[in-house]
């Protein structure tokens, strides 16, 4: 709404609002932790307010090969903010890349939103840790049941909201 209190404007930016329409100059409201406007400029005060005239405001970006478990998953919160990406518009990356990623999605999720990461992530199931998990570091094809076992991992993971199946094919087992 546009007569909603903010902590912060953006003001007189060029805003591209990821719904494919044509861009516009305008504000973009904040309070809290989310946007509660945006939209035509308008003449409210906030706490702060950035001037972002001849500058572009975009929706966060979304990293589609991305290396962040590291960052992610560190005992250190400073670092699973996930400065590196942030600083850069990247609000979103992916996990799971190359073939690593769990078939444990949900637990994985609830684990990662619960250590105060600073992305939003995207999982893959991947093709390492299922045949690993069903025939360890065999270097061999698998069985008809075998093969159901890992299907059935897979159907997992994507019923927890993986959106697909990465492969590794350069790294063992996968190989």
């Amino acid at each position: 709404q546009a007569d909603e209190a903010a902590d912060v404007i953006i003001r007189g930016g060029t805003i591209h609002d990821g719904s494919g329409g044509e861009p516009f100059v305008g504000d973009v409201a904040i309070r809290g932790d989310r946007i509660v406007y945006v939209g035509p400029s308008r003449r409210s005060s906030a706490g702060r307010v950035i001037d972002a005239s001849g500058m572009i405001v975009a929706p966060g970006f979304i990293d589609p090969h991305t290396h962040a478990d590291s960052f992610i998953r560190s005992p250190d919160k400073a670092v699973r903010v996930n400065a590196a990406w942030l600083d850069q518009g990247v609000s979103t990356v992916m996990i799971g890349v190359d073939g690593s990623g769990t078939p444990d999605v949900a637990a994985d999720a609830g684990r990662l939103a619960a250590s105060g990461i600073g992305t939003n992530i995207v999982s893959f199931v991947g093709f390492g840790p299922v045949r690993e998990r069903v025939l360890g570091q065999d270097g061999r094809a698998p069985s008809a049941a075998e093969l159901d076992r890992m299907k059935a991992l897979v159907t997992k993971g994507m019923c927890e909201w993986a959106v697909g199946l990465s492969t590794g094919l350069f790294y063992a087992p996968q190989s």
